[in-house]
């Protein structure tokens, strides 16, 4: 019997896997086909849903076609769009309101993100969401929207005025250099908007749906100010008068600044906006080697009569000399009183007549109030800053109206400041005795050729009346002038300055004074009242004063020229000499004129006159 050779089974466990794999294979090759046919079937994927500007769902995109979804989202879009509003908020309280209807929906930017996320799904993940095997939503804001071309160009319209409202420039710190201060005002911040800037903001808020928006300037910081950079601004350095290498004549320079730290610390105390007060510190400009070039010009000169009376001539002379030789350097104050000292009887004056309440009585120093008034005459002359001045109680007669200052010691002072480049010296003596004159001269530089004269107004004038007076001690038959009269007087003056060329080169008010009027009073014998009767009314107490004639108002009549003409009232046999004077001609000697810092002054015209002694 013949063996035969068994047969070989396969496993079943290998056909299975076998199978599977076959399976497996097909399942795979199903499924990578399924998540190619997803990717490109221009479809949204499951779960995209476009949502509202609160973030509600209205609309389900899922496996719409791109143009399926964006009549979806065009539909929604537009609807939302026309019901918009945006308030623009600024300013104190201030509102602009835009609309919806500038703008135009955009849907393609919300299915364009739809496609874009199922792009950046991963690829073997597209077929499990198409199935359902997964869910991951995809929220597509409607808020997907832009300017139209108009709707652009209004908003930019609206923004602009939103933005030139709040826009404030900054105040850079400004300061105005006084007579003894610098009076500082520190600068402020500003603001502006960036127009382009919030015309974004506002397309970005009205296509998200916000309803207000508040617009907030950025700060333009104005230009800090500090004690040493106010001190490096206005600092000058002094110089001394000289000459440069031409041989021409330099002007002293008086140094000017401020303490830096105490200007520090008064500016850290300044609010913005407000101003506040640095004093100035000057620096004399020191003198020069040889200053006997420098006195070569005479800048103005005036010689007045004396009236005889021995004590006031005398006091004249001694005043007059105290200033001749007195120099006066650059920006430096020239003070009468502290010149002459106290005008009296212990310090070489003598006992003369002098103004007080009105009246004419002993006083020392008589006198001293002629060279004062020369000084200011030929200061006013010279072109120089008046610092202190006032007028005497009556026309002196011996200087024009308006050219006279009278002194007070101590209390009331006549100053002048020497404003020019160049160092002064007075000039001052008298000659021919009681009867004599007085001179006043000043010398200085006047390289520019300039020259003053002078405008003065007789605004209104009053002449003086006699008045009777009844007095028992006077002898029977006799009479006795007890008090002189002078006419009153109002005068405005203005000083104008004229170049080498005589071109005026400024016209400035000067003063103004005024003059009281006296009446001439004679004293007689009441039993002699028949034989004055013609001069008393018969109807009259005995001492009334008669009727006084009231004079029209005299219109401003310049007085120009040489001398200024002047009433003097009607002709008084008791007046003194000085009240029929000889006025010395206006100077034309040139003066020179150097704006330099103002450190004292006071208003004319607030002195009272009937105070005014030294003047008899």
């Amino acid at each position: 019997m013949e063996e035969s050779t068994p047969k070989k089974s396969v496993p079943v466990a290998l056909i299975a896997g076998i199978a599977a794999a076959a399976l497996l294979a097909v399942a795979a090759g199903g499924w990578f086909g399924l998540c190619a046919w997803v990717r490109d079937n221009g479809q949204l994927l499951p779960g995209a849903v476009a949502v509202d500007d609160k973030g509600e769902a209205v609309a389900d995109l899922g496996k719409l076609t791109e143009a399926d979804a964006l009549a979806v989202v065009s539909r929604e879009m537009d609807q939302r769009l026309d019901n918009r509003r945006l308030a623009l908020l600024y300013g104190d309280g201030k509102r602009l309101e835009l609309t919806g209807e500038l703008m135009e929906c955009s849907p393609e930017m919300v299915v364009r993100l739809g496609m874009a996320v199922k792009r950046d799904t991963p690829f073997w993940k597209l077929g499990a969401l198409w199935l359902g095997l997964a869910h991951e939503p995809a929220d597509l804001s409607l808020s997907a929207a832009a300017f139209t071309p108009e709707g652009e160009e209004q908003a930019r319209r609206m923004v602009q005025v939103v933005a030139d409202e709040l826009y404030v420039p900054p105040v850079d710190f400004t300061y105005e250099i006084g007579e003894e201060s610098v009076t500082v005002t520190p600068g402020t911040d500003g603001q502006k908007l960036d127009a382009n800037a919030l015309l974004a903001e506002v397309e970005k808020a009205l296509a998200q749906g916000d309803t207000e928006l508040r617009v907030e300037p950025e700060t333009l910081p104005g230009a800090e100010l500090s004690g040493q950079a106010l001190h490096d601004l206005i600092h000058v350095e002094p110089r001394a008068a000289g000459v440069d290498g031409n041989g021409k004549l330099t002007p002293a320079v008086i140094g000017r600044s401020v303490n830096a730290e105490e200007a520090q610390a008064i500016l850290d105390q300044t609010a913005p906006g407000e101003s506040c007060t640095i004093p100035l510190e000057f620096t004399p400009p020191g003198t020069s080697a040889d200053e006997s070039m420098f006195y070569k010009d005479l800048l103005a000169s005036v010689t007045t009569n004396m009236d005889g009376v021995a004590n006031r001539s005398f006091n004249v002379n001694r005043a007059a000399e105290f200033c001749n030789g007195k120099v006066i350097q650059p920006g430096e104050v020239f003070s009468y009183i502290d010149t002459i000292g106290d005008p009296s009887a212990r310090n070489g004056y003598k006992t003369s007549t002098g103004y007080q309440g009105g009246q004419t009585v002993p006083m020392d120093g008589g006198g001293v109030c002629q060279v004062s008034s020369s000084l200011y005459y030929c200061a006013v002359y010279s072109n120089l800053e008046i610092v202190k001045r006032a007028c005497h109680a009556f026309a002196t007669g011996y200087i024009p109206n308006g050219l006279d200052a009278t002194i007070f010691y101590p209390s009331l002072d006549f100053k002048f400041r020497n404003n020019t480049g160049f160092p002064i010296k007075i000039v001052a003596y008298t000659e021919g005795g009681a009867w004599g004159k007085l001179t006043v001269q000043f010398y200085g530089s006047n390289p520019e050729g300039i020259y003053v004269k002078t405008e003065r107004y007789t605004l209104s004038s009053t002449p003086w009346t006699t008045v009777y007076e009844p007095d028992e001690t006077i002898e029977r038959g006799t009479t006795k002038v007890d008090v002189t009269p002078y006419t009153g007087y109002e005068v405005d003056v203005y000083r104008c300055v004229y170049d080498a060329n005589d071109n005026l080169i400024s016209r400035t008010y000067e003063n103004y004074s005024r003059y009281a009027k006296r009446d001439k009073k004679i004293l007689y014998n009441p039993a002699d009242e028949g034989p004055w009767g013609s001069a008393v009314d018969p109807g009259a107490e005995p001492g009334a004063e008669p009727t006084q004639e009231v004079l029209p108002s005299i219109e401003p009549i310049p007085t120009l020229g040489p001398g200024p003409s002047m009433d003097p009232g009607p002709i008084d046999p008791w007046a003194t000499p000085s009240l029929d004077p000889s006025f010395p001609p206006e100077p034309t000697f040139p003066t020179y004129v150097d704006p330099l810092p103002t450190t004292e002054g006071t208003p004319e015209g607030d002195h009272d006159p009937f105070t005014d002694p030294w003047e008899g």
